[in-house]
């Protein structure tokens, strides 16, 4: 049914018509065939135009017929498949009622197997009692059956308008003889084919449908189980309707089935009224013409055609389809009369009738559909929606015009009635997963502003990554060029700045090992800006949002235990492109000033120096964790095989014996400082850079006067602050421990040599300082004193490098001291002992002094 309505927008629209008019006057063509003044008059002017009353009715009958047509054609193609009750005759069946001239044959009521065509006519109108009678009472009840059948098909196809199919359908069903009988509606025409007698016939076929009316209404109950198949006469009597123009009788005939069978009775009939009124018109002023001039009549026979006062002949009402219709709500039939209350014929009826009562119509239909809250209302939501939205582009005016109820509110919303209905369907379609292919496509009927709101907040709850793209793409292909980048901003910046509860979503990956489920789905919030590289510079934009958010919420402690960078460290090392930011910059570079809201070159570049400071400072917490890691599992202190084992060697052997176990004594510490010094190195080297960062690290530069007004840049640069001022002094204390704890690491080996291997172990210490010193010295005396400060295994380096962190923190360009504040007392304190453990570990005496 909601397929028919959306057929029938395209036959006609919602004007009301005028009042009947013909292209021509029937009373001044006196010489002309009945079939020319019907072209004339009803058919189209010179400019090709036709009135409009009679395209609507032409449309609408159109419409009709094409709906029950298609209703035919599937009936067909379901023709054998599991149906005990076929739409046709049994194939190949050539001859009439076989069945019933063999039984009589055989009881010898007829000579040769010759039957009178209308016997069973007869056999009906000649019994006058008033008892029900049945045709089956004559044929054999296989002849009836496939009598009833092939006259359903023809009535059908009748219906449908193809009514060439018809008669070619009874003819190859050995009854010619009806489409001989079907074919008198034909106006007579110049080359005097048609019927003459015309009006005499459609009055014959009038008479017997309403003799047949007696026997359709009774003894008409369904033969099968699967579709009700009634009686030859009943379909036969309706076909006899249709030609008549016989509405009464129709609708009261059990055939008529459907609504729409009633709405096409209808129609037809006030079509053929039409045609009968322009007929009579003609022929009366022929006729009164030849009675004046005493002359020759033309076209004998068509005069009957003339002077029908007969009150039983039908009227119609002028092109009125609403007063036509009218009539269904008279017929005795529920399937038709009730069927005036199903929802979408009402609107099939109000296009028929005209623009007051589409707009009526429409009014009250999307006033509902908007109010309901049961998506068991989403068909009738579907089909008001699509129904206003064709409005909206055949008739853009009236759709205008079209509002909701004063009673109805819209919440203060000014949007039209037709965005109100796309609104109200998108919603559902939302909650739809296996509709949200659609949701682009109704979205890019709305305004630009309900674009951005309406998708974006769509676009919030789509977590996989194949419905990303999907959606992405189908934004790209019906939205506004550049549109789809403003709805990306929106989408990544609710769905990380909001707090909305975490609940599972199809579709949705797991979170990595560590990460709550709720950061997980903000981290990846941001892939939607990562597909195409125009919109890299917000998603690096989003990033550092989503980092200093992070940052704030979670801090950062020295533990290396410590997970609270956790999920900083994911977001960068593997869900974000290992060329963000230098992609972002260079397409800055490409768009600048070129595309609307675009993010200029100089923000890029320092939102580029951004991310670097904050991937810079991970790193160099991820080095600081491993080396707690490496120093905390790598003990300084060994004991010498040697030693534990003792023996009874001579002098000479013992001497052997201990300088192999001091040189394996020695390899074992070379590759124990190996370790403790490269971990070393690279935790002290990225903490380093952290500090000594260009510009000083976390540093908002300065950026146009215009960014800085705005409230987000504002938050930046004071987000920027807190977390600088929070981690920078964490990261120093950090650089500070590395160098502390790896001297005092390399005093353990110092001491549990001379421990070990008391005075001889000062020559083994020297030696492994000097394996690990770059310097290039020739000097040995400088070697000896200068490598204690020089070698990476020694302790006076890391010594050293940490009372360096003194010039370090005290350099401007740095900008450190200002974010020490209350910890540049502890820091000066820690350096102070540095200084002090250089001295000692400087000096050779007090070094290997036990």
């Amino acid at each position: 049914r909601e397929g028919g309505t959306d057929s029938l927008f395209y036959c006609v629209d919602g004007e009301s018509p005028p009042d009947l008019s013909l292209n021509n006057d029937p009373a001044i063509m006196l010489a002309m065939s009945p079939a020319e003044v019907l072209e004339a008059c009803l058919g189209e002017d010179e400019d090709g135009n036709t009135s409009l009353p009679l395209q609507r009715l032409n449309a609408a009958l159109s419409w009709i017929e094409a709906c029950l047509g298609r209703n035919f054609d599937e009936k067909i193609a379901n023709e054998y498949k599991n149906s005990n009750d076929p739409i046709l005759p049994p194939p190949g069946r050539r001859t009439m009622w076989p069945a019933t001239v063999e039984a009589m044959k055989r009881k010898g009521q007829t000579s040769r197997g010759k039957i009178h065509l209308d016997a069973p006519l007869q056999h009906i109108f000649g019994d006058r009692s008033t008892s029900p009678v049945n045709v089956s009472s004559f044929l054999e009840s296989e002849d009836e059956a496939n009598d009833a059948r092939l006259l359903r098909a023809c009535f059908m196809l009748f219906q449908a308008g193809r009514i060439d199919e018809a008669l070619k359908l009874v003819s190859d069903c050995g009854q010619a003889w009806r489409a001989a009988s079907w074919i008198g509606g034909e106006p007579l025409s110049s080359d005097g084919s048609g019927n003459p007698t015309r009006s005499l016939w459609k009055k014959q076929c009038r008479e017997i449908s309403k003799q047949m009316a007696r026997v359709t209404q009774v003894g008409n109950s369904p033969q099968t189980n699967t579709r009700s198949l009634h009686s030859s006469i009943a379909y036969e009597a309706a076909i006899l309707c249709l030609l008549s123009d016989d509405v009464h009788n129709a609708l009261n005939n059990p055939v008529f089935q459907t609504w729409e069978s009633g709405v096409h009775a209808v129609l037809h009939a006030e079509r053929g009224i039409i045609v009968d009124e322009v007929l009579k018109a003609h022929n009366n002023t022929r006729i009164e013409a030849a009675e004046e001039s005493q002359t020759h009549f033309p076209y004998v026979g068509t005069e009957f055609d003339a002077f029908d006062n007969n009150e039983t002949a039908p009227e119609g009402c002028d092109g009125d389809l609403g007063a036509a219709l009218e009539q269904l709500d008279s017929s005795p039939l529920d399937e038709i009369r009730e069927g005036s209350g199903d929802p979408f014929r009402n609107g099939m009826s109000s296009f028929l009738v005209g623009q007051n009562a589409v707009q009526e119509y429409i009014e009250e239909c999307a006033a509902l559909s908007i109010a309901a809250q049961n998506e068991d209302e989403a068909c009738f939501l579907r089909f008001i929606a699509h129904l206003v939205i064709y409005i909206d582009s055949v008739l853009p005016d009236f759709s205008s015009q079209l509002s909701l109820p004063q009673d109805v509110g819209s919440d203060g919303n000014d949007d039209s009635l037709c965005e109100l209905l796309v609104l109200k369907y998108i919603s559902y379609l939302s909650t739809r997963r296996d509709l949200w292919s659609h949701v682009a496509l109704y979205c890019s009927l709305l305004s630009v502003d309900n674009i951005l709101e309406t998708y974006s907040s769509f676009l919030i709850n789509i977590h996989s990554d194949q419905e990303r793209k999907m959606t992405l793409q189908q934004a790209r292909d019906f939205f506004p060029e550049g549109l789809d980048c403003c709805i990306l901003r929106n989408v990544v910046r609710e769905m990380i700045i909001s707090d909305i509860p975490w609940q599972h979503a199809p579709g949705e990956e797991g979170a990595p090992a560590g990460v709550n489920s709720a950061d997980a789905r903000k981290m990846r919030s941001i892939h939607w800006l990562c597909y195409y590289p125009e919109h890299w510079p917000d998603a690096l934009v989003c990033s550092n949002l989503l980092l200093r958010i992070f940052l704030l919420t979670e801090g950062v402690g020295t533990e290396p235990s410590d997970s609270n960078l956790l999920a900083c460290k994911i977001l960068c090392d593997k869900m974000l492109p290992d060329d963000l930011a230098d992609v972002a910059v260079m397409q800055c570079e490409q768009n600048d000033g070129k595309v609307p809201m675009s993010i200029s070159l100089p923000m890029a570049q320092n939102l580029r120096k951004e991310y670097i400071s904050i991937e810079m400072f991970l790193n160099a917490h991820t080095m600081y964790a491993q080396f707690l890691d490496v120093i905390a599992n790598t003990s300084p202190s060994h004991s010498s095989k040697s030693k534990i084992a003792g023996g009874t060697q001579n002098e000479f052997e013992k001497g052997i014996a201990d300088k192999m176990e001091r040189n394996a004594f020695r390899q074992k510490k070379s590759g124990l400082c190996k370790i403790i010094a490269k971990a070393a190195t690279r935790a002290s080297d990225a903490l380093m850079e952290v500090i000594s960062f260009s510009g000083g690290w976390l540093i908002d530069e300065n950026v146009s006067l215009s960014e800085e007004d705005t409230e987000e840049a504002q938050s930046r640069s004071h987000e920027m602050n807190a977390i600088r001022s929070t981690f920078l002094p964490k990261v120093v204390f950090m650089l500070y421990e590395v160098l502390d704890k790896t001297a005092s690491w390399l005093e353990q080996v110092v001491y549990d040599t001379l421990i070990q291997f008391g005075s001889g172990s000062e020559d083994m210490l020297l030696a492994l300082f000097s394996t690990f010193d770059e310097s290039d010295r020739s000097n040995d005396d400088d070697v000896t004193m200068d490598v204690l400060t020089t070698s990476l295994a020694a302790p006076g380096f890391w010594h050293s490098k940490a009372l360096s962190l003194a010039s370090v923190i005290g350099n401007d360009a740095n900008m450190i001291n200002q974010v020490l504040g209350s910890d540049m007392e502890r820091f000066q304190t820690s350096i102070a002992e540095s200084h002090v453990k250089l001295g000692r570990c400087s000096n050779r005496d007090s070094l290997f002094d036990r």
